[in-house]
């Protein structure tokens, strides 16, 4: 039981990847050692804790996101996003502790699984990533209009962003992939991913032409592309970068 003053302090952040790797930013430049980072949508306040909320400042996730790779590894990047993805409750805590831990061992981190945090984060990569297999394989689509296919699902995790650059090179047709969980939607139209909250429109099979529902695919997605054009960041929030390469509205 904590009594006195705080043992931590609290970094409240929006629930983006962009927030949470912001607050690792700013937990190294104030030097405070003892921080524990916490979604501000699911806190539950506590006069112990001592809180600051942490703006996303997009310059300083960069530093921290593009330093990942090049002090610890490619893979431990890749641990860190799916780790986020995973939507754990501990998971802002624990990619905090990855990476001060990663930051002084380099890529031996990965295999560091006496620490318990640690081996906590990896056995939360491995089942996003064990999810996020399975579905390459076992996700259905339907023909819902002419060349349009449409899948939905309720995955554990948050892997809509994950998969779908895997179907938009093997279908090479327009899609759109449900999260109904979620209601997250990858809308791809032949040439770009948009990835958005938005509820996709189906047709109902009674009311609803062939031509009427492509006018209407068409205008949900041209809708959609410009939205996300203006936010940039509901983009990154679902896609590591290295998947930009399908997203021509990343590419200005």
């Amino acid at each position: 039981m904590r009594t006195g003053k705080s043992d931590f302090m609290v970094y409240l952040y929006d629930g983006s990847f962009e927030g949470l790797l912001t607050c690792v930013f700013e937990a190294y430049a104030s030097k405070e050692r003892d921080v524990s980072i916490r979604n501000n949508a699911t806190y539950i306040p506590s006069f112990l804790d001592e809180v600051k909320t942490i703006e996303t400042d997009m310059e300083k996730f960069w530093r921290v996101y593009s330093s990942i790779p090049k002090k610890i590894s490619s893979m431990a990047q890749e641990v860190v996003y799916r780790a986020y993805l995973s939507e754990d409750e501990n998971a802002a805590d624990l990619i905090y502790n990855f990476l001060r831990v990663g930051y002084k061992m380099g890529r031996r981190v990965t295999d560091y699984i006496q620490d318990p945090m640690i081996s906590k984060i990896m056995d939360l990569d491995l089942r996003v990533g064990r999810e996020y297999h399975r579905f390459l394989g076992l996700l259905r689509f339907k023909e819902i209009s002419e060349g349009i296919f449409y899948a939905d699902y309720e995955p554990d995790y948050n892997i809509t962003g994950l998969i779908a650059p895997h179907f938009a090179g093997r279908l090479a047709a327009p899609f759109i992939i449900h999260d109904k969980k979620r209601n997250i939607s990858a809308v791809f139209d032949g040439n770009d991913i948009v990835l958005t909250d938005k509820t996709p429109l189906i047709p109902d099979g009674n009311n609803s032409t062939e031509d009427q529902y492509s006018s209407l695919w068409k205008t949900f997605f041209k809708t959609i592309a410009i939205e996300e054009r203006k936010n940039p960041r509901t983009q990154m929030q679902f896609m590591p970068k290295k998947y930009w390469k399908y997203l021509t509205e990343m590419q200005d």
